[in-house]
């Protein structure tokens, strides 16, 4: 009987050899991982200062006119108003059934919202009001009115 002694009978292929070639290939893998995320990976700075919370802004800006049509623009009162945030912008639609549309925008405070996509009779007899709300900077102004007021 041939028996092999020393480093070459520590290489065989029974249960426990193919355990330690396999064993030693995760170490290279896990090796290999380690140094390719040391060299390509992003460096962490010591003493970094902590991450500063992003600037919300106080106010939300909102297009604000008295008397607009689609087909002239607005003819009354063009400008900005300001309201909370939490608070919306609003487009109200005052329609018949000729469908003439005349448009009111502005801002509207929390309070104010229970209002948004509602439609109700207008006093004028023939006329009814249909309200939109968003939440964006400028998003009832003519230009964003299609993409954020649906």
């Amino acid at each position: 009987m041939h028996v092999m002694a020393g480093p070459a009978r520590s290489l065989g292929l029974g249960p426990l050899g193919l355990h330690s070639i396999l064993q030693a290939l995760y170490m290279v893998v896990l090796i290999v991982l380690v140094m390719m995320s040391l060299v390509f990976g992003k460096p962490i700075p010591i003493n970094q200062e902590p991450p500063q919370p992003p600037h919300f802004p106080k106010y939300l800006r909102c297009y604000r006119c008295l008397f607009e049509t689609k087909e002239l623009g607005c003819l009354l009162g063009s400008d900005i108003c300001l309201t909370p945030v939490g608070s919306s912008c609003i487009t109200l639609h005052i329609k018949n059934s000729s469908s003439s549309d005349i448009m009111v925008s502005g801002c509207r405070s929390k309070e104010q919202m229970s209002d948004c996509s509602h439609t109700r009779n207008s006093p004028v007899s023939g006329f009814w009001i249909f309200s939109q709300c968003c939440f964006l900077d400028f998003c009832n102004n003519p230009q964003n009115r299609m993409y954020y007021i649906t």
